[in-house]
């Protein structure tokens, strides 16, 4: 259920996103990293699992979201965001330089051995759940504060690639009074 314009979105600010980054820092012991793209660009949690050490494009500074059934989505990734990737890559590759891994996150565990799976949606969600957060509903947040700045949903599908059915549906929950039912969406 979309939340309605006027609820308080739980929108990552730079500055908080920082914080958090910055209070798991002695959890890297353990191989856990709050993903940026998770707030900042509402990736959905299995999104950043997938992702391959070739799906960050530093000359674009952009990231190739590969989903099971969809297109390949491009992000691109702001200041704040691809400076935390480019420290992420210097933290692995001091980490576990041997390492054969394919993914761009991994774990103590999947780094040792590149036959394990990608990294556990656990160790994606957990660092979120500490700081109370859920990614989900950030994701939803996410998109929600990115409709109510715009009443584009092509810009909508195009950011966090929707389908033009859920994109509109964000637009109408962040903009009820300039909504009007449209029988073709119903």
């Amino acid at each position: 259920m979309l939340r309605q314009a006027g609820d308080e979105p739980l929108v990552a600010g730079q500055q908080h996103l920082e914080g958090i980054i910055g209070s798991r820092r002695q959890h890297l012991s353990h191989g856990r990293r709050l993903r940026p793209t998770q707030s900042k660009r509402a990736a959905r949690p299995h999104d950043p699992r997938h992702l391959l050490l070739d799906d960050l494009d530093h000359s674009r500074a952009t990231l190739r979201a590969r989903r099971t059934g969809k297109t390949v989505h491009t992000v691109y990734l702001d200041e704040l965001t691809y400076r935390l990737a480019r420290q992420w890559l210097a933290e692995r590759h001091r980490r576990w330089p041997a390492t054969t891994s394919p993914y761009l996150l991994v774990t103590a565990h999947t780094a040792t051995d590149d036959t394990h799976p990608p990294v556990s949606i656990e160790a994606i969600n957990k660092p979120l759940r500490v700081h109370d957060h859920q990614a989900g509903r950030l994701r939803v947040d996410r998109i929600l504060n990115e409709a109510q700045h715009t009443d584009d949903p092509l810009h909508l599908i195009r950011l966090f690639g929707l389908s033009p059915r859920t994109a509109m549906k964000y637009i109408h929950a962040a903009h009820p009074h300039r909504s009007q039912s449209d029988p073709i969406m119903s």
